[in-house]
Parts: C-alpha cells; sequence; structure tokens
C-alpha cells in the first residue's frame, strides 16, 4: 500500500472535520415582488467592528450561502445596486451550525426621499472605529421635527439651539451635509437646519475623532448628516402632508418621483412648510463694580413667529458604467424667510431696589435666505471595492437679507422723561464656496492599503450692512457702525492614510497638511489684514480584536477652528438700544487635541473614555458695554481648556417585539485665561443620557418611545441649566404598505425653561428660555408606482 493511500483516510477524515467545524448560513434575496435577486452581494459581517469575514453574490435563484469557522458575534449585510443596505440583528454563531436566515426582500425595506417603507431593523446607534453611527431613517420619532430639533436630542451632542453644537462636552463640532462643508456658522447655520426635515434625513454620523481623509476643521469633530437617496427601481414617488400643532400651528406638504432603470438613477424631491410660533425670554443682568452690585436689568422678551415658510428642492441623477465607474450630479436648494416681532419689557433697577428707568422695545424682523448647492462627482473603480478614484467638485452660493428695525421708549424716573431710540438694520449677506477633491485608495494586499488625496477649498463672503438711527421723523446713516465687509478664505490640503492588519490587531495612521490664506477687507475703514499659515494634523486609531466578543479601540487627532467672517467683523450688530455684538478682527485660530480609549462587547455595550485639550479656545463672551447699561457680546481667544469624557452605549433586544438602545455621558469641562486683565477660572462637570425603545406591536403598528436628560454644561464664561423631555410616536402601515400614518408628541415631558448663566468681569447675565417646543404631529404619506 502506497504511503498516499495510507493517508487518504486521514485526509478524508480531516476535511470532514473541517466541514463539519464550520457554520453555514444560508439564505435568498428577494426583490419587493417575491422575484429572485441574483448579483446581490451578501457579506457577513463581525461585531463589534463590522470587518467583513466572508462574502458571496446571489445566485440566479438568489440564494447564498456562506461558511464561516470561527465563533462569535455576527451581522448579515446585503447590498445590491439600486436597493437600501439590509443588516440583520445580531447573531450569536458557533461551530458546527447551519442557520437559515428568513428571505430577504430588499425593495420591500428600501427607503427613499421621504418613503412609507421602514428599512432593515439595524441598531439605532452603531459605533465604528472612527464614528458614532445613529440611524434616522428607521426613527418614527423624526416625523415632524426639523433638522436643528432632531441634533438637540441625539445622544452625543449639545446644541444651544443658535446653531453651536458640542460632542461629549467638547464645543467647537462642524456641521457638514453629505460630507461638504456647509461653511455657514451660528444663527445661519440654525436657519437652515430648521429648513431642513428630519424626515429627509438618512443617519448621523458623529465622528469625535476623525481621520486624516476629513477636513482638519471642527475642534469637537464633526456631525455628519446624511440625506437619503432613491434606491428603488423603475419609476415611483411618493406624496405625503404633515401638520403640528404647539402654541400655534405648522405643516408641510411635499413629495418625490423617481426613475431607475439600467445604470441610470434619477430623482427629485420637494417640500413646502410653513411654521408659526411664539416664544419668550426672561433675562437678569446684574452690573458691578469692584466687586459691589450697582444696578439690575430685569427683561421679559416676547417673540412671535408668523410666519416662517421654507422652500426646499433636491434633485439628482447618476448613471453607473460597465466597467463599474459612477457618476453623479446633484442639486439642492432651501429657501426660507422668517416674518417675526418681538416686544421687550425692561427695568433697572438699583442694588437697594429703586427702579430707575423703564424701557419698553418694539421689534420687527424680516429674514431671508437661499441656500444652493451643486455637486458633481465620478468614481473610477478598479479591482476590488478598496481601488478607485473619486473626483468632486461642489458649488455652493449662498445668500442671507436681513430687514430689522427696533424702536425704544425709555422712561427715566424720578423724573418721567420718556427718550427713543430707534435704529434699522439692514443686511445683504452673500457667501459663495468653490471646492474640489481628488481621493485615491489602492490596496496592497488584503490587509493592507494606501489612501490620499488633495482639496482646494475657495470660500468668499460680502457683507454690507447698513445701520440707520431715527433723528427727530428722520432716518439718518450711522456712519460708526454701518459696513461692508469681505473675507475670503482659501484652503490647500493633502492627505496620507495607511491602514492595515496583523493578527488581531487593526490600524489606521494619517497625516494632513492645510496650508490657509484668509483675507479681511474692511472697505469703509479701508483695512485690508491677511493671515497665512500651515498646519500639519497627525492622526491615528488602532483596534485590538481581544476574542470574538471583545475589542479594545484608540484613537489620536489633532484639530483647528479657523475665526469665521462674523467672528472677525468689527462693525456692530444691535437687537435693541441695549444688547448688542461684534466681532473681533484679533482673533487667532483655535487648535486641541483629542485621544479616546473605548472597549466593545459585540455590538452591544460600547464605553470610551476620552481626553482633549485645546488653547487660543474662541468664545463668543457677554460682557458691559460702552455706556451704562449696555451689554456687549464679542468673540476672544479665552485661553485654554480641557475635556474629560467618558460615555457607555448599550444596545439590547429585550423581546422579539421590543428593541431598545441607551446612550450616557459624563465630561468635565476646565477652562483657564485672562481676557484684557480679567482672569477667568470656570470648570463644571455634567452628564446626559438617552434612552430610546421601539415595539412592533401587532396588526402593524409600530411605536417609539424616547427620553433624554442633559444635566448642564460648563462653557468657557456660561452654565446652562438642566435640559430634558420625553416624546412618543406611533405609525400604522395602510392600503396595502403604501400608505403611512404617523402620529408623534415631542415634549411629552419636558423643562420649558431652559436656563443658563454667565459670568464675566463686571457683568452676571441669567437667561431663562420658554420656547415654543411642544408638539403634536399628525402625518399622511403615500407611495406610489413601482
Amino acid at each position: 500500500m502506497t504511503l498516499s493511500f495510507r493517508l487518504l483516510p486521514l485526509l478524508c477524515i480531516s476535511v470532514v472535520s473541517t466541514l463539519y467545524a464550520q457554520t453555514t448560513i444560508k439564505g435568498r434575496v428577494l426583490t419587493a415582488g417575491h422575484a429572485p435577486l441574483a448579483g446581490a452581494t451578501v457579506a457577513l459581517l463581525h461585531l463589534p467592528d463590522s470587518t467583513q469575514v466572508v462574502q458571496q453574490q446571489s445566485g440566479a435563484d438568489g440564494s447564498y450561502q456562506l461558511h464561516i469557522n470561527r465563533n462569535g458575534s455576527y451581522t448579515l449585510q446585503v447590498r445590491a445596486l439600486g436597493f437600501a443596505e439590509y443588516h440583520s440583528p445580531y447573531l450569536d454563531l458557533s461551530a458546527a451550525q447551519q442557520r437559515y436566515m428568513e428571505d430577504v426582500y430588499l425593495d420591500d425595506e428600501a427607503t427613499e426621499i421621504a418613503a412609507v417603507s421602514v428599512s432593515g431593523q439595524q441598531p439605532a446607534i452603531r459605533q465604528y472605529v472612527d464614528k458614532l453611527v445613529v440611524n434616522v431613517e428607521n426613527s418614527v420619532l423624526a416625523e415632524g421635527n426639523n433638522m436643528l430639533e432632531l441634533l438637540e436630542k441625539t445622544p452625543g451632542i449639545v446644541s444651544d439651539g443658535k446653531g453651536n453644537f458640542s460632542i461629549q462636552g467638547r464645543a467647537g463640532a462642524n456641521v457638514r451635509i453629505d460630507g461638504r462643508e456647509t461653511y455657514l456658522t451660528g444663527a445661519q447655520l440654525s436657519n437652515l437646519l430648521r429648513g431642513l426635515q428630519a424626515a429627509d434625513v438618512a443617519k448621523l454620523e458623529l465622528m469625535s475623532n476623525p481621520s486624516a481623509r476629513e477636513d482638519a476643521a471642527g475642534t469637537a469633530g464633526i456631525i455628519n448628516i446624511v440625506t437619503k437617496r432613491n434606491k428603488r427601481n423603475g419609476f415611483g414617488g411618493d406624496a405625503f402632508v404633515r401638520g403640528s400643532q404647539t402654541r400655534r400651528s405648522q405643516g408641510t406638504v411635499g413629495g418625490s418621483i423617481h426613475y431607475k432603470v439600467s445604470g441610470l438613477n434619477i430623482y427629485a424631491n420637494g417640500s413646502v412648510g410653513r411654521e408659526y410660533s411664539e416664544d419668550s425670554t426672561r433675562i437678569e443682568r446684574q452690573f458691578f463694580n469692584g466687586g459691589q452690585l450697582q444696578t439690575t436689568q430685569r427683561q421679559k422678551e416676547t417673540k412671535e413667529l408668523s410666519p416662517g415658510k421654507f422652500h426646499s428642492l433636491r434633485t439628482g441623477a447618476s448613471y453607473e458604467f460597465q466597467d463599474g465607474g459612477v457618476l453623479d450630479a446633484s442639486f439642492h436648494w432651501l429657501r426660507g424667510r422668517f416674518i417675526s416681532s418681538a416686544l421687550i419689557a425692561m427695568e433697572t433697577s438699583t442694588s437697594s431696589g429703586s427702579i430707575t428707568q423703564f424701557a419698553s422695545t418694539q421689534n420687527n424682523f424680516d429674514e431671508q435666505f437661499n441656500n444652493l448647492n451643486f455637486n458633481i462627482n465620478y468614481v473610477n473603480k478598479y479591482a476590488g471595492e478598496d481601488h478607485f478614484l473619486k473626483i468632486n467638485f461642489d458649488y455652493a452660493p449662498h445668500s442671507n437679507d436681513y430687514n430689522n428695525r427696533f424702536r425704544t421708549d425709555i422712561n427715566d424716573l424720578p423724573s418721567s422723561n420718556i427718550r427713543t431710540s430707534a435704529r434699522a438694520n439692514v443686511q445683504e449677506l452673500t457667501n459663495t464656496t468653490y471646492a474640489g477633491r481628488l481621493d485615491y485608495s489602492k490596496p496592497f494586499s488584503e490587509q493592507a492599503k494606501l489612501e490620499m488625496g488633495w482639496k482646494a477649498t475657495y470660500f468668499f463672503i460680502d457683507n454690507d450692512v447698513l445701520n440707520d438711527t431715527l433723528r427727530g421723523d428722520d432716518w439718518q446713516r450711522d456712519a460708526n457702525t454701518s459696513n461692508q465687509f469681505q473675507y475670503t478664505q482659501h484652503i490647500q490640503a493633502a492627505y496620507l492614510l495607511y491602514s492595515g492588519k496583523i493578527k488581531r490587531f487593526e490600524y489606521q495612521a494619517g497625516l494632513r497638511g492645510e496650508y490657509t490664506f484668509i483675507k479681511a477687507n474692511q472697505l469703509t475703514l479701508d483695512d485690508i489684514s491677511r493671515q497665512r499659515y500651515f498646519d500639519l494634523f497627525p492622526n491615528g486609531f488602532l483596534l485590538y480584536n481581544m476574542n470574538d466578543n471583545h475589542s479594545i479601540r484608540g484613537s489620536f487627532s489633532s484639530r483647528i477652528e479657523r475665526p469665521g467672517d462674523h467672528d472677525i467683523n468689527a462693525f456692530r450688530i444691535y437687537e435693541d438700544a441695549f444688547t448688542y455684538s461684534e466681532g473681533n478682527p484679533e482673533l487667532k485660530p483655535e487648535r486641541s487635541y483629542i485621544s479616546e480609549i473605548g472597549h466593545a462587547y459585540k455590538n452591544s455595550l460600547i464605553s470610551t473614555l476620552s481626553m482633549s485639550y485645546g488653547y487660543d479656545v474662541i468664545n463668543w463672551i457677554a460682557r458691559a458695554g460702552s455706556n451704562p447699561g449696555e451689554n456687549l457680546t464679542r468673540p476672544v481667544n479665552i485661553g485654554n481648556y480641557k475635556n474629560y469624557s467618558a460615555s457607555v452605549m448599550y444596545n439590547h433586544r429585550i423581546s422579539s417585539w421590543w428593541s431598545a438602545n441607551h446612550y450616557a455621558n459624563a465630561f468635565h469641562n476646565r477652562y483657564r485665561g485672562e481676557i484684557e486683565d480679567i482672569v477667568l477660572d470656570s470648570e463644571g462637570s455634567s452628564w446626559s443620557a438617552n434612552s430610546r425603545h421601539t415595539l412592533e406591536l401587532r396588526w402593524g403598528l409600530r411605536t417609539e418611545i424616547s427620553g433624554y436628560y442633559n444635566s448642564g454644561v460648563t462653557t468657557g464664561a456660561m452654565r446652562t441649566d438642566e435640559r430634558y423631555g420625553l416624546d412618543l410616536a406611533a405609525e400604522k402601515k395602510l392600503i396595502n404598505d403604501r400608505a403611512m400614518l404617523k402620529l408623534a408628541v415631542t415634549g411629552l415631558i419636558r423643562n420649558g425653561n431652559p436656563r443658563y448663566t454667565s459670568t464675566y468681569g463686571d457683568l452676571v447675565v441669567r437667561n431663562s428660555a420658554y420656547p415654543d417646543n411642544r408638539k403634536v404631529m399628525l402625518s399622511l404619506s403615500y407611495l406610489f408606482g413601482d
């Protein structure tokens, strides 16, 4: 008997043993019409890091069969051109197991722009090595909220309601839409987000430690809003109407159409909305001198929005070539107008409580914005998913027009001498952005790849501010506060990123270089200032898979926050006779360094510890104005700060019909510095929690309950008080699942007066707001066509 013949039985036993030890996953991929879907990519992703273990193309009958020989927790990912990506619930797999999966109906579960149906049941929150992803398109509660309201309730984000956001307590988050900069801050960004409906959003990506391929702007990281795109084949669309009631009423109507055949995909959606609201604010300002209280101002403001109007249109087309390349073009137009009025009543008293002055201000606001974004990009795919070249170009013109007037009647006591101060503020602001970038990715093996890229951004602002004062019966130009201001920012950036795997280790190392040129031109003063500087931004990620269930990750990055045009424009913007703001042309860029370490158990329990350090921190500070009783808000570099943060996320399925996710974050902020000979020494601890529950009930009824709590945050000289709320929503499919009826109540339980206290120098400000944020919403949508 030959040696080979003797070894044959042993070889057969070895093969059989190997096959027996394997776990086999079988199933089918079908369309909504129950037709087999051939060529779909079916992959098994290991949790918590979502690394791909094995993948296969579905056969002509839609079937697939995957084999693994490693125990652990997995999720099944199914992708196909023209269909929404699907993720299965968690799969706990052991050796020598056969698992027959339920049929996957991609088209039934796909989600298009404002679509009726719900996508595959992914966890509401997922942690990846470099970002936290919050699934929005599956959320019933997203319906009826605008994007600003949604961000205020998102785990890990703190919003001041004025377009400024923090991640894990760190101020200075950069907000993007579909990966592209908005180049808007403060009130401009707030207005844009109010006009963007949460129902148009697929997911939120929170990058607290972004990689080198991302822009370095944003000292707290990046919030990327990913909007929905059409995924359905054939011709079809949807129509919807939604209405809500707060103290006043709001309503939105809209719809979408799509046509997708072969490699061509054309889509468009639009909406028109109108809202009315009423809110009020109470402010107390205490003016000191040498530590002794001198005067106190108590102010009550009631504001009425009547109305706010929004118009949105998004359209695009893409074509996939035979070689796998994709050409895509899109256009997004968002327009809004806010017509509002406010009545401010203020009394001024001495330290003993004697009233010395009454003031009554009538404000009228007419603010309009027009935001356009044109994008074209091409992806050339080579062999393999990770070998590609991307070319992208953006053109984004934006305009704001303000026409605001106020009249203040001042009654000085005890003489009862009444005097009037009136101002008109007219602003014409335009900003235009051109951006182009190249990204190239080249794998060297299955374990390593190199990414490199280049980006150029040109940003120009023209801000023309005209302030008039009332002299008798005539309006006269105020030359001291009127100004035309132009701001240019040009950034050239390049990056290198290398990632790979060594046994249980996965790593990524990157370096980004950015050259910045800034030109600020005060045309009225004939004053031009220029800045040029170059910065390097290193970052790195490391992941260690301890075993099939546990992993540890670490990361480091450096970030920058450049002063914007509003930050450095020195001319004043008045709110009333006593309150105004102005920029600071002497501002320097703020820089920060962020490090994180985390642990994951499957994708169920995720914990993160982080520390960040920043210097030349840019912060708007309220201080006493140039005249008695006036208060001024102005940005300054306040020194340095430290942030220590710990967070825990827990995803779990309580039963087959009840899933939940929870998020808790505790952090401590500390600010140290000296501003104009005034020492700033401010610190405070905070914690926040979010809990969201989804219940799949009988008769196609789906409900969602979400609660949130924030203990308050210390930012610079300001400390906010606690905020909390409880929201409830339900949805029901109708008419063969083509129609969807939704009912949502936001602010079912809430604190109606979020507050903050600001202490700086000789001024202490206490602000209590009573926003119009308790809402009942009802919506109906209908899906037509293929």
